[in-house]
């Protein structure tokens, strides 16, 4: 497997428009970039060489879900590690410097600039109005995708709920999280999956509108890429495709949907 070096990624970051003082949502897939020369932190390097997050100028927020509260498992927030997420989320949430969001099922991870205050939002569900994702699309964020494709990108939710669409509905999920040392009974929701029409969903649609556009850069990098966009034209975009055909991205589309 080829290497890739801090500066690479630096290089690759910069060519992709991210710069100084920037808040970026990210995913991503460290594999498809190559084996990192000094071990996975020198992603976490290369970032604040870019953004400075570290010296509360710009931001870095990862997704760490986990999906145990839902299966009847207490949650501890400080503990609990994200699920499927990838090192450089779970490299994120370890950081003493980082701080989580609440919720149990679909919490964010985020160090530098207002990082604490993104993450005390605490809403019912992680794409409510007032949540930390809903303050990062105000502060104008950016996504970055880090070898990840656009596959990746939770804020597809955000728009999901907002539109409404027919193959998920509400659930709440009732159990026991550990806050200020004390375990205390909560109630939070999700959007969830309808799993009688189990929609199996490709949205790489979004990122060719977003090219059309001129609204999507991205560079390529050993094995993978590193793309960017604003967090809000993702959204926006998303939320048009939706509002046009609320079943858009379902690649097994019911019969009785039409």
């Amino acid at each position: 497997m080829q290497e890739v070096s801090r500066q690479q990624v630096m290089d690759s970051l910069k060519a992709a428009g991210i710069s100084r003082g920037d808040g970026l949502l990210v995913h991503s897939a460290l594999q498809f970039l190559g084996r990192p020369s000094d071990g996975v932190g020198m992603y976490l390097e290369a970032l604040d060489e870019v953004i400075r997050f570290f010296n509360s100028e710009g931001r870095v927020a990862v997704p760490t879900f986990n999906f145990s509260f839902a299966r009847g498992q207490d949650y501890n927030p400080a503990t609990a590690p994200s699920i499927g997420m990838g090192a450089f989320s779970e490299l994120v949430r370890l950081d003493p410097r980082s701080h989580r969001t609440t919720h149990p099922m679909q919490s964010f991870a985020l160090i530098g600039a207002r990082a604490e205050e993104l993450a005390s939002l605490d809403t019912p569900s992680a794409f409510d109005d007032g949540s930390a994702v809903d303050k990062m699309l105000e502060m104008d964020d950016k996504l970055l995708l880090l070898g990840a494709n656009i596959q990746a990108v939770s804020a597809l939710h955000y728009s999901e709920q907002r539109t409404g669409v027919p193959y998920r509905y509400w659930k709440d999920f009732h159990g026991n999280i550990l806050r200020n040392g004390e375990w205390q009974p909560v109630c939070y929701r999700m959007y969830v999956r309808d799993m009688q029409i189990d929609a199996k969903l490709e949205i790489f649609e979004i990122e060719s509108v977003m090219k059309q556009r001129g609204l999507w850069r991205e560079v390529p990098l050993n094995y993978g890429k590193i793309a960017t966009c604003r967090l809000r034209d993702f959204v926006d975009i998303t939320t048009e495709l939706l509002k046009a055909d609320p079943w858009r991205f379902v690649t097994n589309k019911p019969e009785e949907a039409g």
